[in-house]
């Protein structure tokens, strides 16, 4: 279909709902601090997991040099370093286990909540241990150990997900604060014998390291709201908001290989618009961006959430459409080229623009056993080049469609 443009003056044409604000071509969106990562820094954050699993055993590994060597001298006569012995060896126990679950792909959503709040519970358990077998002040005026709470705050950036980094934040305040409780009502904390073994009680510091582990946490939300923009602007077009090329690559191999798994068929959509170069020569750039920008409207608004949808280049898209059959996706592909030939574009001297596009489908299976992303590209590709020399304004779904 060519881009016929016509004078109507007294018609309006409609405009389909946006999904996206122009705020996309200024950077990436404001999203809720409490949800769900994006699906690829979710990815990043499973990698982060099982970073932070590795460096947890390496670490609880060599601190127990210290409290073995510790207790060795002391021939197990010192209630602080037996405790200290135990609890890190149980936390050894614990990261070993937890590193070996991540090693054998056992990955779960919540294993990055339950993780993070066991790193902190560990540091609050051994300070815990200091009140039984020292003194009440010895649990809450612990320098080193309560230092660890830092560390831990700092892991639960590398799960990219804010929520974690609050949770874990709110618990480490609430389980350090609940000690300090405990042992201001435990008894006089400025007891001459208390404070010697122990240091001087004094509640401001303690107070300070609340807020301390507050502003730990806020620096690790800001951390990951500040990759979660990075990422977006890194694997998104800043015209349209859909997903660039360099993200859809990505996404398609990772797509291929569940496929393949799986044995599920899987749907790729090669879409062009049609004469798009015409449209820029006649009506300018800013036109053209406003063609892109409705198309990419529409599409998102037709897809499923579990399909991807790309600016490929220019005028092209494409469409990946996990668990459909080739048929199945020709259907939606041709339902979505209708809709976007019935919502016309008025330009800014009053003109409607007609908008359409062509398109060439391609399937693992009904293509036969594609195992190649690149081959898979290649026959949708072909596709669209035979809709486009048939007069465009068409879906082709395989080689011999007419």
């Amino acid at each position: 279909m060519s881009p016929d443009v016509t004078q109507e003056p007294t018609e309006t044409a409609p405009r389909p709902p946006r999904r996206w604000s122009n705020s996309f071509t200024k950077g990436a969106p404001k999203t809720p601090v409490w949800s769900a990562p994006d699906p690829a820094l979710a990815a990043a954050g499973i990698e982060g997991e099982y970073v932070v699993a590795r460096v947890r055993l390496v670490a609880m590994l060599l601190l127990l040099i210290s409290p073995t060597y510790s207790l060795l001298s002391s021939r197990g006569e010192d209630a602080m370093h037996v405790a200290g012995f135990v609890v890190t060896l149980l936390s050894a126990g614990v990261s070993l286990a937890i590193f070996f679950r991540l090693r054998n792909g056992a990955w779960r959503p919540w294993i990055g909540f339950a993780s993070s709040a066991f790193d902190v519970s560990m540091v609050s358990l051994a300070l815990t241990s200091f009140y039984f077998v020292a003194t009440p002040l010895n649990a809450i005026n612990s320098t080193v150990t309560f230092e660890m709470y830092f560390l831990a705050l700092v892991a639960t950036s590398l799960r990219y997900d804010a929520r974690i980094c609050m949770v874990v934040g709110g618990l480490a305040i609430t389980q350090y604060g609940a000690l300090w409780a405990a042992a201001a009502a435990s008894g006089d904390l400025k007891a001459v014998e208390m404070t010697m073994r122990a240091g001087p009680y004094i509640p401001i510091d303690l107070f300070t390291r609340l807020i301390l582990l507050g502003i730990a946490t806020l620096l690790s939300v800001s951390i990951v709201r500040r990759a979660q923009r990075l990422l977006y602007l890194a694997s998104h077009d800043r015209l349209t908001g859909l997903y660039n090329r360099g993200h859809f690559d990505r996404a398609l191999v990772s797509a291929m290989d569940q496929a393949t798994r799986d044995k599920t068929p899987l749907s790729l959509a090669l879409i062009d618009v049609d004469h798009f170069k015409q449209v820029n020569d006649q009506h300018g750039h800013a036109v053209g961006d406003r063609v892109l920008e409705q198309v990419a409207d529409l599409m998102a608004r037709s897809m499923r959430r579990t399909d991807i949808v790309a600016r490929y280049g220019g005028e092209e898209f494409v469409i990946l459409l996990p668990n459909t059959t080739r048929d199945a996706a020709y259907h939606r592909i041709e339902a979505l080229r209708r809709e976007v030939s019935d919502f016309p574009l008025r330009t800014d001297d009053g003109r409607v623009l007609r908008i359409d596009f062509s398109a060439g489908i391609a399937a693992t299976q009904a293509d036969g056993p594609i195992i190649d992303p690149k081959v898979l590209v290649d026959v949708a590709d072909r596709r669209l080049l035979a809709a486009k020399r048939a007069g465009r304004g068409r879906c082709f779904g395989s080689d011999d469609a007419s």
